[in-house]
């Protein structure tokens, strides 16, 4: 009698939400091997260059750039073929690059957004350079404010919200 109790206190659009949830999960970590898989390949920063091509031409929307950024970067670790990603995470090898990527997936960054930021050099806490104190980017190294409208609205779109909440949440920014 209790396990009846429990199972109808539990409503039908709960458990599909549950076995969606399931399903997005399985197909976030479908997505990151495929893309450990698939670096096994890619053996030249043009390789890269062209794989990231390939896949930001079979993207829609305005979160397309983003999209691709965040595979380059991951791209660029299991490669191992950026010169400053490979100091700060201290790999030598694409063997080292994989190991580090299938760790930070290990300790829970399994989509491409949460991989590529626990991969990302952080920008701030490390005082380099002439010891000026300023951390804000140069002119030369701003972001153009279209690529971070891009990212803002490819992250909300992530965290499941809709254009609707975006063009509302602009609104009322705008409005205040």
């Amino acid at each position: 009698m209790k396990a009846q109790n429990i199972q109808s206190n539990t409503s039908a659009p709960f458990l599909a939400g549950r076995s969606f949830g399931t399903f997005a999960q399985e197909q976030t970590m479908a997505i990151t091997s495929r893309l450990m898989k698939d670096a096994k390949s890619i053996h030249t920063v043009q390789d890269l260059k062209d794989y990231c091509q390939g896949y930001k031409e079979t993207l829609t929307g305005k979160g397309a750039d983003a999209q691709t950024s965040m595979v380059r970067k991951i791209l660029k670790v299991l490669t191992a073929s950026d010169a400053k990603l490979n100091e700060y995470h201290k790999i030598k090898t694409p063997a080292a690059g994989q190991k580090l990527v299938q760790s930070k997936m290990d300790k829970g960054a399994k989509g491409l957004d949460s991989l590529s930021k626990a991969l990302r050099i952080p920008s701030a806490g490390k005082a380099e350079g002439d010891g000026d104190g300023e951390s804000e980017p140069t002119a030369k190294d701003a972001k153009s404010l279209s690529d971070l409208y891009a990212t803002f609205v490819g992250d909300a779109m992530t965290h499941g919200h809709t254009k609707d909440d975006i063009a509302a949440f602009l609104a009322k920014v705008i409005a205040s």
